[in-house]
């Protein structure tokens, strides 16, 4: 699974990376079933301080198709999402999930 956002208006962008890694990822880190979890910042390697559409992206690793909705019932599942408000503006949130297919590596 794949999530995408944009952090919450008036967030700088290190403390919205501050805040992921750390105080949303502790709560993420409890939900059953959770194989990998991995969460990729978008810097401003421009320096410019250009606004991007996204600020960052997380992958979600399960063990099997059951193993993840069997994570959408937890009670921690439900932590973690009423945390997002706190972290991302919730109108650009998006999350899919996807097959993995490697080409290299």
């Amino acid at each position: 699974m794949i999530f995408g956002a944009k952090r919450k208006p008036g967030m700088s962008r290190e403390d919205f990376g501050s805040y992921w890694t750390t105080t949303h990822a502790a709560k993420a880190v409890k939900v059953p079933g959770i194989a990998r979890y991995v969460i990729n910042l978008a810097p401003d390697l421009s320096g410019s301080g250009r606004e991007m559409a996204y600020d960052g992206f997380a992958e979600v690793w399960f063990e099997s198709e059951e193993a993840m909705r069997a994570s959408g019932r937890s009670p921690e599942i439900r932590v973690v999402l009423e945390d997002e408000k706190n972290l991302f503006d919730l109108s650009t949130r998006f999350s899919v999930i996807v097959q993995e297919n490697v080409i290299v590596g």
